[in-house]
């Protein structure tokens, strides 16, 4: 059902666009033009939690961003299909229990947007990860 729905070139150019908004945001965050309070749930209370944080996040982006355009065949590397398949059945895992935590955040705003956002990359995941 979700083949007819939403195309693998959609759920692929979705997710690039995405990841790179998201890694985008991240880099925001660390400069301080994005509050503390409005990202991880504001359970961060120290500066040096936040880049911590902020920087593995960055790294995981930047990471799925690349299976992504693997996954496209955008660049050309001699990787396993069978990893690929792997690691976005694990991001599709990975956003699925994200959109549920984004769901009991403290701040309203991190639960309103983030919590579709969320559900969408679990779902752009999943399109990548089924055959065909």
């Amino acid at each position: 059902m979700i083949r007819k729905m939403i195309s693998e070139r959609f759920a692929g150019l979705a997710l690039i666009v995405i990841f790179s908004l998201t890694i985008l945001f991240h880099l925001a965050v660390i400069a301080g033009l994005v509050p503390m309070d409005m990202i991880w749930g504001g359970r961060l209370k120290t500066q040096g939690e936040l880049y911590v944080f902020e920087s593995i996040s960055i790294v995981l982006n930047a990471f799925m961003l690349w299976i992504v355009t693997i996954r496209m065949n955008y660049f050309k590397f001699s990787v396993n299909p069978k990893v690929i398949r792997v690691v976005l059945w694990l991001m599709f895992l990975l956003f699925l229990v994200n959109t549920l935590s984004n769901l009991m955040a403290f701040n309203n705003l991190e639960t309103y947007i983030f919590t579709p956002i969320t559900f969408i990359l679990a779902l752009l995941s999943f399109r990548l990860a089924i055959k065909g």
